[in-house]
């Protein structure tokens, strides 16, 4: 099966201390090709440069990249204006806008999204798109 993944599991799964640490790893195992928006990899540079360091993360980026399961899914200029059209429409904030490419790319797809944002898996089932809510992995 082919998942579209959000920033967080990648986070939770680099930070073995972190909360959902155990739930990510299980679900990351399970699922067969780990479909990756360009733009989780530009939130894992920004967000494992502050939470782990430049080394680390740079470490963890490579070893992603170079991941059997990974497949990056590049942004177009169609999920690019889909998204601030959106975000226009729905009058949210510009903070809002990397997840609605994600969105965009699972949309375009027609792949489920797996996330551990709430808020953002009730945005994906507005739109129709099937989630796999991380949280059955929890123990």
């Amino acid at each position: 099966m082919k998942v579209v993944l959000d920033t967080n599991f990648f986070i939770y799964r680099a930070i073995k201390d972190s909360v959902h640490h155990e739930a990510a790893k299980e679900l990351l195992e399970e699922v067969e090709i780990w479909v990756v928006p360009t733009i989780v990899v530009h939130e894992l540079v920004w967000g494992l440069g502050e939470l782990l360091g430049k080394e680390k993360a740079l470490r963890y980026i490579k070893a992603l990249l170079s991941h059997r399961k990974v497949e990056i899914a590049e942004l177009s200029k169609a999920d690019i204006l889909w998204a601030v059209t959106m975000i226009e429409a729905e009058e949210l904030s510009l903070a809002r806008y990397n997840d609605k490419l994600i969105l965009s790319v699972a949309k375009r797809k027609g792949l489920p999204l797996a996330s551990f944002d709430k808020q953002l898996l009730k945005q994906a089932v507005r739109l129709g798109i099937s989630i796999i809510p991380p949280y059955s992995y929890e123990h």
